[in-house]
Parts: structure tokens; C-alpha cells; sequence
């Protein structure tokens, strides 16, 4: 289904109440609040949004999230929006995703120069045509509370992904129609015509880190769409889904809620792409590094990442970048597998899972040290594969038990991760007592 305006512009034919402001914890339950902002992140990586804070000086910060989870940092602007937290923060999104698209834009109708009469006017414009249509749900609310200095956002929201080119052709055609320019100041659209991430947005009612108060919401048609999302029984549309809550703290697969990209985002510098005709040596640099230390899951969304923070844009499109990425790590995985010794390949070759197989690569270039054994730490594992702590330590326990792993330290709470030996090229003749042993250590 395309995204396309399905009536002409006209006076709206039934009863619409809009000046009566309200704060978001007053309109919306936090279950619905959360789910807003589980739609908004677009099926994004969950440390791709914005943060909005004040730094110790009170001027107010405007940063991407690259430690962060989002579950987390939505909480904290609830919080702030209730009054409950002690330090205020807002959360921004994206409207766009690794494939451009997005289930959500918006238009930001400024009054920066004070004139808030112009502002209202637009917004209120826009709100009578975008209201109008059946296939979209709005809200349209203040940037601030003091209704005397504040400028307005009208978010319109669908259930599927349409294309960032859609939504932006739709907002300019609304600009249009109620002769507003879109320029700085005075009228912008989320998504633009900006070929990277563009700029992201405070969602609904959320602390304004300029003004110190939360915008205010004076009209929505939101809580229909969000009440039919949490009550679906799919997982794409569950209230668990939605909300980023764990469905039970043994689930192994549960995911590893930031993406892997070293410390300090080393590989978002490292491997960037900056300068025209650099995107495919800089893929192949990434897929060299990546291959040895994430899943291919997890190298992916880098790859993605990777090229939709290029700047200059590249030519190549992203459905192109990332099949390049996946012949590239084809041939790596090639090359690796060829490399293993009769012993290695035996035990990989009766591995059940990808995961598991991942976790062989892994762990067997971790144990090329100088030492005779390495450190082999759940949380580091956890976070390369994707997965929960707790499944990075059965992977770990199970590799003891089948002979990939020895281990030959315990865990030393606060002081020590556990020692392994690469244990799948050979297997030496142990001591009963030796294997009781390491059974006991595993179960730390």
C-alpha cells in the first residue's frame, strides 16, 4: 500500500477539540507512552536514538546514543515527564531505518523569532489536513509548555513502513497546501530530503532541555493505533516486543541490547567513511575485523550503520553495500574454515546452531595469545553474539563439556574472568580429578 493523501485539502466535518493541553503522563499510560517510542525507533539498533540532557554547566546537550539502551533512557524521560527523576533527560528518534524507511514523520513549526501566532497557525493547518486521513494517526502537541514562547510538532504515525521519500513528498505537499516554507525557524520536516540519518526528533510531551518544562499534547489520534499494537499476539506486535521487556531471564537467545562496535565506538571511526570512493575498501577493512570478533548478525547491522553515517553520501545504494557484506564474509568464512585442523573441523562440524558456530570463531581467535591460556568473559561473549549473559555462559559450559574449551582458572568474583585453554585441536589424556574440577568451576 502506498502512502498517499486520500482526500483534498477541506474544513474537517466533525468536531474536533484542539487548545486544551495536556501533559503526556496524563493523556497516555506509560505502557502506551513506551510502545509510542518502541514504534518510533523504527526497528532500529537499540543505542540508535537521541539523548537530550543538560551537562553540569546547564546548557542544553544534544547527543546520539551510542552506549546507551533505549529501553533504559525511555524510562528516564518518563520519569522526567512524571517529575520522578532527579537529573531531567528527553528521548529523540530517527524517522528512518537501514532500508530508509519509517513508520512515523513529523513537522517542526518554530518560533524562535517570537512569533508564536504564525507557529499556531500552521500547526493547527496542518493538523485539519492530516487529520483527515484514515490510514494515518496524529498528535499534535507543543514543544514547550509555556504556551507563550513555544513552537509546535505534529507527528504523524502509520502501522507499516512506508520510504523516507514518501513521508517527505507528503509533508512537502501538506507545507504546500497551507503555504508554509520549509526552512529553519520556521517550518521543517522529519524526514528531509538529507541522504544520511538527518536529524532526529524529542518524541511526544517530553522535556525540553532549552525551555526546563515538557510539551504539552493538545490533540491525538495515537492511542487507537498503540492500544491495537500491544493487544496483537504476534511477536512483531506483542507488548513484551514493544516495550523491550525480557520474556524470562533463562531465555538464552534473549538479545544483547547494545550493538558491539568496540569501545568507544572504535569501529564507527576506524572503518567511516569519509571521502568519495572509500566505501568499498572501508566495507572490506570492517569485514576483516569484524569476522574474527561479532556474529555476522551483529557485523551487518555495523555495515549498516556504516553506511548511513557516510558522509559524502555514497553512490552505491544500501541494498547494494550490504550485499557486497555478505560476499565479503562468505569469503572470509571460506578462508577460515579451510584454515582449521582436522580436529577443529570436526568438532565445528557438529555444532547445532549458528550461534554456537559464531562462538567457536570467536573463542578460537581469542586463544591466539602468548599465554598457553586466555580470558573468556560471558558478558564480552555475550555482547559479540548478540545474546543474553546467561546463554553466553551455557555456550561456554557446553564447549567445556564437548572439549573445545579447557578451563583452567575459575571465575574470581570482582577480580578475575575464568581462564580457558583452545582445547578442540587436541585432546589430552586428563585426570578424573581434573574434569571434576572444571565441572565444579563451570558451574559458576
Amino acid at each position: 500500500m502506498s502512502l498517499a493523501l486520500r482526500t483534498l485539502p477541506s474544513l474537517l466535518t466533525d468536531c474536533v477539540l484542539v487548545g486544551h493541553e495536556k501533559r503526556a503522563d496524563v493523556l497516555w499510560t506509560p505502557r502506551q507512552w513506551f510502545a509510542m517510542c518502541i514504534h518510533m525507533l523504527n526497528e532500529n539498533v537499540a543505542n540508535f536514538f537521541l539523548k537530550l540532557y543538560r551537562d553540569e554547566n546547564g546548557q542544553p546537550k544534544f547527543s546520539k546514543a551510542f552506549k546507551h539502551d533505549v529501553t533504559k533512557w525511555i524510562e528516564w524521560s518518563w520519569r522526567s515527564i512524571t517529575g520522578k527523576a532527579e537529573a531531567l533527560v528527553a528521548i529523540g528518534f530517527y524517522p528512518t531505518n537501514a532500508e530508509r524507511k519509517s513508520r512515523w514523520a513529523a513537522m517542526d513549526f518554530d518560533a524562535h523569532d517570537g512569533n508564536t501566532a504564525r507557529a499556531r497557525d500552521f500547526a493547527l493547518k496542518a493538523f485539519a489536513f492530516l487529520y483527515q486521513q484514515p490510514q494515518l494517526y496524529v498528535v499534535l502537541a507543543t514543544s514547550a509548555g509555556d504556551l507563550q514562547r513555544t513552537g509546535y510538532h505534529l507527528f504523524v504515525f502509520s502501522r507499516e513502513f512506508y520510504p523516507c521519500e514518501d513521508w517527505t513528498l507528503l509533508l512537502k505537499q501538506v507545507a504546500a497546501q497551507i503555504g508554509a516554507p520549509i526552512e529553519d525557524g520556521i517550518c521543517e520536516i522529519f524526514p528531509n530530503e538529507f541522504r544520511g540519518i538527518g536529524k532526529a526528533l524529542r518524541a511526544p510531551g517530553t522535556w525540553n532541555p532549552k525551555t526546563g518544562d515538557c510539551g504539552l499534547i493538545l490533540h491525538e489520534t495515537l492511542t487507537q493505533c498503540v492500544t491495537a499494537l500491544l493487544s496483537g499476539e504476534d511477536k512483531e506486535s506483542s507488548a513484551l516486543y514493544l516495550l523491550g521487556e525480557p520474556r524470562g531471564k533463562g531465555h538464552a537467545s534473549s538479545p544483547s541490547r547494545e550493538l558491539f562496535r568496540r569501545e568507544r565506538r572504535e569501529w564507527a571511526t576506524k572503518f567511516a567513511i569519509t571521502s568519495p570512493s572509500t566505501r568499498h575498501a572501508q566495507l572490506l577493512k570492517l569485514v576483516g575485523t569484524a569476522f574474527f570478533q561479532v556474529s555476522p548478525e551483529i557485523a551487518r547491522e555495523s555495515a549498516q550503520l556504516q553506511y548511513r553515517e557516510a558522509s559524502p553520501a555514497p553512490v552505491a545504494t544500501l541494498q547494494e553495500h550490504l550485499q557486497e557484506f555478505d560476499k565479503a564474509w562468505s569469503g572470509m568464512h571460506g578462508e577460515w574454515k579451510a584454515k582449521l585442523s582436522p580436529a577443529e573441523r570436526e568438532k565445528f562440524e557438529h555444532l547445532t546452531t549458528e550461534g554456537e558456530r559464531d562462538a567457536f570463531r570467536i573463542l578460537r581467535n581469542w586463544s591466539h595469545t602468548d599465554s598457553p591460556d586466555f580470558y573468556a568473559s560471558c558478558e564480552s561473549l555475550s555482547h559479540r553474539l548478540g545474546i543474553s549473559v546467561g546463554g553466553a555462559s551455557k555456550l561456554r559450559r557446553k564447549f567445556c563439556k564437548i572439549r573445545i574449551l579447557w578451563q583452567t582458572a575459575p571465575y574470581v568474583p570482582n577480580k578475575f574472568c575464568a581462564r580457558f585453554k583452545w582445547f578442540a585441536s587436541e585432546e589430552p589424556k586428563r585426570h578424573q580429578a581434573a574434569l571434576i574440577s572444571q565441572e565444579r568451576w563451570m558451574r559458576v
